[in-house]
């Protein structure tokens, strides 16, 4: 490589194209001499001298390292001014490798094929690739020129026919050598990728599981397949080797999502099957066929009224079979001389209360759809059944991650068959509007433990309640407390304390129910004298003359003791020792005041209280009077 300038001449020992790892030999001539004999000539790599001399002349070898274009400089530099005279360009690559995986495909019967091919390691510098097709006594050449993709494609410009059998080769060629690929030898018919065919799906009038597939292709394909699938299922069903243009399919799923996809080719024994063509669709709607699993309530309410109130899940998709519009339940009642007529009752709720008068019915209860109902789930109230005890030792155990396990024993003897257990459960601070319902589940006879989850939060305290199922009526009930995961509540209560003539009456709010963080266990009240640094008692009794106190509170989970809560300063007399407590707390089980065991003088009557007296036109949740001996007391509930 030479490079005649007007000042100057430039030349490299090697061709305008190397490969990396090779030496080259750069030389530069002025063709005056230099004015200045301080000055030097030199040749650049870019901005970085390799070479100098103070001559006319200079020469360097330099060693290719890297791909791409290599540009060298030659230039006198005097001081801190340069001149350039002269420049060579080399660029840098490899030779192409053998093109690899060439192959051609046509989509539908009427477009140009295209072929594509893999080219193998970049070369970095300009590359030409040429598809060379032949059909024996004519060759056609197609040019693509691409340097930077892994892979060649090209769209061969002619119409190909379905008699010749083609070659095709690829061949690849650069300043650094030629490759050619293996021959492909193929005729139209082996890649031509028809165009999916259009499809409908019909299903039968009477019947929401058969139906028929329909298609239609435009190039006349021979071979067609079908496979579907409901969309809950990643499970396809394949029907191949169809030679007409539709097929009927039976047995799907009512009321459910399905994919359809079809596809052909034109050929039964050779060439590409089509894409897949996708169509969904729900089928039909179909009578319900699952009964509804029914247990009741009953509860007298008078000598000649009851309550009866029927509980029932709804059905799975699967089993509704359709979108359930409404539940219609009937009563027929029962006596010795004829029944009665049957009355019938419609809801959208999965339950239904009813006041009765008092005899034996027969109830049924069905799921309606837009094509019918479910066979009715029959109960039969029995009057005769009274002693109906609830299962022994309920208990919840903490289990996180949103779960509680529930463990109970059987009721004493009954004379009635037990079939089942009924477990249901709640919020106890629950919002009725958006939860108006229990949570329950039905359990076989055979289950004395069950594990909680639907519907089950973190820091949430629940009502449980386990009853057992009497040939489907649930008798009564036995509850606990329980929880997935607490903590001590975030906060303490907030409490008002009022001085009264013998004592001081104490009242508070509820905590939040988001920081309650469990279930409360237990409120505690503390006292202490103004100004002491004695740790303070709980629920101290007084017996120095008038003092002044602070008294605060806290409420307590099994998991700890939340921080104390407003802090207020109260005045008491000397040798008071009767203290009234009100709790105006908005519980959902019946508050209870434990006692600790070491006393054990009678209380006095809280309505005899002077406070309470006072206190009676006001409404509250709980009026607890305590008479506090010197030592500590807690409120459990």
């Amino acid at each position: 490589v030479a490079e005649i300038c007007d000042k100057g001449n430039m030349t490299a020992n090697t061709t305008s194209h190397v490969q990396p790892g090779m030496n080259i030999t750069l030389s530069c001539q002025l063709k005056q001499p230099k004015q200045n004999e301080q000055c030097k000539i030199a040749i650049f790599f870019n901005s970085s001298e390799l070479s100098s001399n103070y001559g006319s002349s200079v020469s360097t070898k330099f060693l290719v390292r890297t791909y791409g274009k290599l540009m060298f400089t030659c230039k006198v530099v005097c001081e801190y001014k340069k001149k350039l005279i002269c420049g060579i360009d080399i660029e840098s690559g490899n030779p192409p490798d053998q093109p690899k995986n060439v192959s051609c495909i046509q989509y539908g019967t009427d477009s140009n094929p295209t072929c594509t091919w893999n080219k193998g390691r970049f070369t970095y510098i300009n590359t030409t690739y040429v598809i060379q097709l032949s059909n024996g006594t004519d060759m056609l050449c197609f040019l693509e020129e691409n340097v930077n993709n892994k892979f060649g494609s090209l769209v061969l410009s002619t119409k190909l026919n379905f008699d010749s059998t083609y070659t095709a080769v690829v061949a690849a060629s650069n300043e650094l050598g030629n490759a050619f690929s293996q021959p492909l030898m193929f005729m139209l018919i082996d890649i031509v990728k028809p165009h999916p065919p259009k499809f409908l799906v019909k299903f039968e009038n009477s019947s929401a599981t058969n139906c028929t597939v329909f298609w239609h292709d435009e190039a006349q394909a021979q071979h067609f397949r079908l496979r579907y699938r409901s969309l809950n299922s990643y499970t396809w069903n394949m029907v191949e080797s169809l030679n007409s243009e539709k097929c009927s399919l039976y047995d799907l799923e009512p009321y459910t999502e399905y994919e359809f996809q079809v596809s052909c080719k034109i050929h039964p024994e050779r060439g590409l099957w089509s894409n897949w063509r996708t169509f969904q669709t729900q089928t039909p709607e179909a009578v319900p066929a699952q009964l509804l699993d029914v247990w009741y309530k009953k509860q007298d309410m008078d000598s000649q009224m009851q309550n009866i109130s029927l509980f029932w899940k709804a059905l799975s998709k699967s089993e509704a079979r359709g979108k359930i519009l409404q539940y219609t339940v009937t009563f027929q009642a029962l006596n010795h001389r004829s029944p009665k007529a049957i009355e019938t009752n419609v809801t959208v709720q999965t339950s239904y209360t009813r006041v009765t008068p008092r005899m034996d019915y027969n109830i049924t209860v069905t799921a309606d759809n837009s094509k019918g109902s479910s066979p009715p789930a029959a109960i039969m109230t029995e009057l005769g059944i009274q002693d109906l005890p609830p299962p022994r030792n309920v208990s919840a155990i903490a289990m996180g991650n949103n779960s509680i396990l529930v463990i109970w024993k059987p009721p004493i003897k009954s004379t009635a068959f037990i079939n089942g257990y009924i477990v249901e459960w709640i919020d106890i601070h629950r919002n009725k509007s958006l939860e108006p319902h229990l949570n329950w589940i039905k359990l076989l006879a055979s289950n004395l433990s069950t594990v909680i989850s639907e519907h089950i939060k973190d820091h949430v305290c629940y009502h449980i309640a386990v009853s057992a199922l009497y040939q489907d009526r649930a008798g009564q009930v036995a509850s606990v407390r329980g929880y997935s995961r607490e903590k001590a509540p975030s906060v303490g209560p907030q409490m008002y304390p009022t001085p009264q003539t013998n004592g001081i009456l104490v009242s508070w709010e509820e905590i939040p129910a988001n920081q309650q963080m469990g279930c409360i266990t237990e409120y505690n009240i503390y006292l202490q004298k103004k100004d002491s640094k004695v740790a303070p008692e709980v629920y101290g009794s007084l017996t120095t003359s008038q003092m002044n106190y602070f008294l605060w509170m806290t409420a307590s989970t099994a998991a700890g003791e939340s921080p104390q809560g407003n802090s207020e300063l109260v005045c008491l007399e000397s040798n008071e020792s009767v203290v009234g407590v009100r709790g105006q707390e908005k519980l959902h089980s019946l508050l209870s005041v434990i006692v600790p065991q070491w006393y054990s003088k009678a209380i006095p009557n809280p309505a005899n209280a002077t406070w309470a007296r006072n206190y009676t036109a006001m409404k509250v949740s709980c009026t607890v009077f305590l008479l506090i001996p010197p030592s500590s007391v807690k409120i459990y509930i």
